[in-house]
């Protein structure tokens, strides 16, 4: 263990700032709890510094709701978070002042995701829509509707590569066990491909036995990591028809 911070109460998502040389702060959000010190502690959003440690911006009473998850802007220079109320808000790094509030979905947004530039971000909420937004305009440009509730999304790492372009997303999710058994349905656990510009499902990979919770590319985009709600975490690996097949370009 190389440091630890005190943050009181339970935290919702922490993530480490983007500056290579100098990831010395980390981003974190909290709901509502009794502190012994503080008593009641209002839902956050923080930064903190590592080396020393201290808390340099608290965002709450302009918190308008408790944040689901919290991440660094592009530079640094901004903090995005999401909501239950289905609502994004881009804050200031330096000072903590609303930038911008997006009604994004209609239901809770889930997740959020970015390419490496932090430049295009795509969200997806319990509304089984995952939406595709620049982050200079903070502009929605593409919006894909699925037949299920999402519990993630991510742009594939590949979609500005000069060799092997792919303009993907990869989106998952599911009904809960619950909705299930009551309406009959089949739950939709499966990992969807759909492609980022013509807004078209263009593959799906069934493996999970209850809804997906979490996804991830691997770093060169030739392959993705589910987690579920079955307790297990898959691997897959694309294979050679997805890089030379034209139906995936």
């Amino acid at each position: 263990m190389v440091q630890t911070i005190q943050h009181g109460g339970v935290l919702k998502y922490v993530e480490w700032n983007l500056k290579p040389g100098e990831q010395n702060y980390i981003c974190t959000c909290n709901d509502k709890f009794k502190s012994q010190s503080e008593g009641l502690v209002p839902n956050r959003i923080m930064i903190w510094q590592f080396d020393p440690v201290k808390r340099i911006l608290s965002i709450d009473e302009q918190l308008p709701m408790k944040a689901t998850k919290v991440k660094w802007g592009a530079f640094d220079e901004t903090l995005v978070s999401i909501f239950e109320e289905g609502t994004v808000i881009i804050w200031d790094a330096e000072d903590g002042r609303q930038l911008k509030l997006i009604q994004a979905h209609q239901m809770a947004i889930t997740s959020m995701n970015f390419t490496e530039d932090r430049m295009m971000m795509a969200t997806c909420s319990k509304d089984g829509i995952a939406k595709l937004w620049t982050m200079d305009d903070y502009e929605c440009i593409k919006e894909y509707k699925t037949d299920r509730p999402l519990n993630d999304v991510a742009i594939s790492p590949l979609y500005c590569s000069e060799k092997n372009q792919k303009l993907h997303l990869l989106m998952g999710g599911g009904q809960d066990a619950k909705d299930v058994a009551v309406s009959g349905a089949s739950g939709a656990f499966e990992a969807l491909l759909w492609h980022m510009v013509f807004e078209e499902e263009i593959g799906s990979v069934k493996g999970h036995i209850g809804p997906l919770n979490t996804l991830a590319w691997f770093r060169d985009g030739a392959g993705f990591v589910t987690g579920g709600e079955d307790g297990y975490v898959r691997v897959h690996f694309l294979d050679k028809d997805y890089f030379t097949a034209k139906r995936f370009e």
